[in-house]
């Protein structure tokens, strides 16, 4: 018998969390599917709380303990019987039409090989942060090569949870090597963890279409015990954008892209480098790496002048740091691209006004009071930049804040990376708490943040920059710079 789809449920110690999910799972609308529950070796009651459940579709399948969550991921697709597959996680949850709506759609569309849908977030206790990850719209069906291609620019991030795909596109071969740990060949590594986000549908889209069904259909959990919380994301991220390069040169779309992922490698190579910088300046040797990483993505921007864009930010910091009467790399830049036109993202408009400014001699911290204290939320290539054009304000950063326990304790350029609980903590005047994410969910951060420190003023970077066009920075920080 021909089983449609299978639901695989990842999981790992976190029964509270598990039984909303599965329960969601099997409440489905649409009911023509196996559910594997995929335990990555919980120690806790894990399995009495899936195995309360009674349900013939339930199959319970628990691997030995310390392996990483990738290996849960692999396991399922192995021994998954449906046409489709969809991995999903315990801390999210599913509305009650989610599958009907998806199915449907590979109903009228029988070619698709992927379709992914948008998500709603929530706070680890369920109260509502988000209505839409991703902005309202249409639906979209990707041609060929098409989101690939695509996913350069517009840099959606689509968690993985409402990814149904066809798992006979994978190549099965390199799966059954990671799961018995053996080398996957010369010139390929492992996946990373968290880099499936862009691989998945990127392989699915080298075969055949795949799609976005633009509807908030799950219910995305943000809380701290989540694994983007213990993984390096700037690896993950680094790894995916290598990963759709050597995808997008297969593909129709070959001589527009390449120049824009060469781009975004450039970038996040800079971004990794950065953050091993303990001292408060960057030494000669990193900075000629720095130059050299623009060089290499701005090699070939005459095939694609808006591949520019993905480099603003190092490009910015280079200017931070660049001699006086030397043209620098972000002037380099501003001569050879576009205007950032309304289809770009809400932050490359943001850095491209930043540029501008940077161009200007303009620093967007101007109106804060000499001496003022800060912090930032955030401890990569966009806080590097806030941290040194605070400092060229003259305003002190006290540290900056982030989630990650990979980055907590360090020294970075000078500041110590601490976990938001510092807020509540301590007792130093701030300020402003500034904001460096370039994804538009600052309502999640402001929530987060809030549960530590009820009063301190909240901007984010973007806010600094429209501000600081508009003249208008003064009043909006006159309550806390008197």
């Amino acid at each position: 018998m021909t089983i449609p789809l299978t639901v695989a449920l990842l999981t790992y110690n976190r029964p509270h969390y598990l039984q909303l999910a599965l329960r969601a799972i099997i409440e489905q609308t649409y009911t023509d599917f196996e559910l594997l529950v995929m335990d990555n070796g919980s120690t806790d009651n894990t399995p009495e709380v899936v195995l309360g459940f009674k349900d013939d579709r339930l199959r319970y399948v628990r691997n030995a303990p310390g392996h990483p969550a990738s290996f849960n991921g692999t396991s399922a697709v192995l021994i998954a019987r449906g046409k489709r597959l969809l991995i999903t996680h315990d801390d999210d949850i599913m509305e009650a039409d989610m599958l009907q709506r998806q199915m449907a759609m590979f109903d009228r569309n029988p070619e698709l090989a992927a379709i992914w849908t948008n998500q709603s977030t929530m706070d680890e206790n369920g109260q509502r942060l988000l209505d839409h990850l991703a902005p309202p719209g249409p639906d979209r069906i990707y041609a060929r090569g098409e989101y690939i291609a695509k996913a350069a620019e517009e840099r959606h991030w689509h968690p993985p949870s409402s990814l149904i795909f066809t798992p006979g596109l994978l190549p099965l071969a390199s799966l059954h090597k990671v799961y018995r740990g053996l080398p996957l060949g010369t010139g390929k590594r492992a996946p990373t963890e968290g880099s499936g986000d862009y691989i998945i549908p990127a392989q699915m889209n080298l075969k055949a279409p795949v799609a976005f069904l633009n509807a908030p259909l799950l219910r995305y959990r943000q809380h701290g015990g989540q694994e983007t919380n213990h993984a390096d994301l700037t690896g993950a991220v680094l790894h995916g954008y290598v990963s759709l390069r050597r995808f997008v040169v297969r593909t129709d779309y070959k001589q527009q892209y390449v120049p824009v992922y060469d781009a975004l490698i450039a970038r996040y190579k800079a971004q990794r480098r950065v953050t091993e910088i303990a001292g408060s300046t960057l030494p000669m040797p990193a900075l000629r790496q720095l130059q050299r990483m623009f060089r290499q993505g701005s090699a070939d921007l005459a095939a694609n002048p808006r591949a520019g864009f993905q480099l603003l930010p190092l490009a910015l910091l280079l200017h931070q740091h660049a001699a006086a009467g030397t043209e620098s790399e972000l002037e380099q830049l501003l001569r050879v691209m576009p205007a950032a036109g309304p289809a770009l993202q809400t932050s490359i408009h943001r850095l491209y006004r930043w540029a501008g400014i940077r161009h200007q001699g303009g620093n967007l911290f101007r109106n804060f009071a000499p001496g003022s204290r800060i912090v930032i939320l955030g401890s990569v290539l966009l806080s590097a930049l806030l941290v040194q054009e605070a400092r060229q304000a003259g305003v002190h950063v006290v540290c900056c804040l982030d989630s990650s326990v990979t980055r907590q304790g360090c020294n970075w350029l000078g500041t110590t990376i601490v976990p938001p609980s510092w807020l509540a903590e301590n007792d130093v005047p701030l300020a402003a708490i500034v904001l460096s994410s370039e994804r538009d969910h600052e309502d999640e951060l402001i929530h987060m943040l809030r549960r530590h420190d009820a009063e301190t003023l909240i901007v984010s970077w973007k806010q600094l920059v429209e501000q600081y066009v508009q003249g208008s920075v003064a009043a909006v920080l006159e309550m806390t710079l008197d």
